[in-house]
């Protein structure tokens, strides 16, 4: 089970010179196991355990969608923002341009914020769920600002 989405408009821009920054902010992420939503039993430890010691990740607790260890498995922020679901391009200077996902929500949302500040400020993202939902990522300040649309009947 799951909730889809897809970007309906927009398009967020992770300029070249960020990229490693981006990337290093998405790769700290992976130390917060308590904010991770998937996880599995097995091997002697399940997601609840503590963290193995020797490990720099939890093999039992991972991002939803990602690869437990992905700053080992994700050579780049573009691989990243590539196994979250994103559809992207790349500018002739280098640039990311993140302007599509089409999947079940993961944790999409966590690794745009951390990079939120790095992103144009004219960077957006409409988002609509499954049911017809929607709403607006606004990014380039301190954290993303989440509008709701309204609606009026006139």
């Amino acid at each position: 089970m799951g909730y889809y989405v897809s970007i309906y408009e927009g398009s967020a821009t992770l300029p070249a010179d960020k990229l490693d920054e981006a990337y290093k902010l998405m790769c700290a992420l992976n130390d917060n196991d308590e904010i991770k939503r998937g996880g599995s039993w097995g091997g002697g430890t399940d997601k609840d355990s503590a963290r193995p010691e020797g490990l720099n990740y939890h093999p039992h607790r991972w991002f939803s969608w990602m690869d437990a260890n992905y700053p080992e498995t994700c050579p780049d922020a573009f691989t990243i923002l590539q196994q979250l679901g994103f559809e992207m391009e790349r500018t002739e200077d280098g640039s990311i341009i993140i302007g599509g996902y089409d999947n079940k929500t993961g944790q999409e949302d966590l690794f745009l914020n951390a990079i939120c500040p790095l992103l144009t400020k004219d960077s957006f993202l409409v988002w609509r769920g499954e049911d017809g939902d929607m709403w607006r990522d606004e990014f380039g300040g301190a954290t993303t600002v989440t509008k709701m649309p309204r609606i009026e009947w006139v």
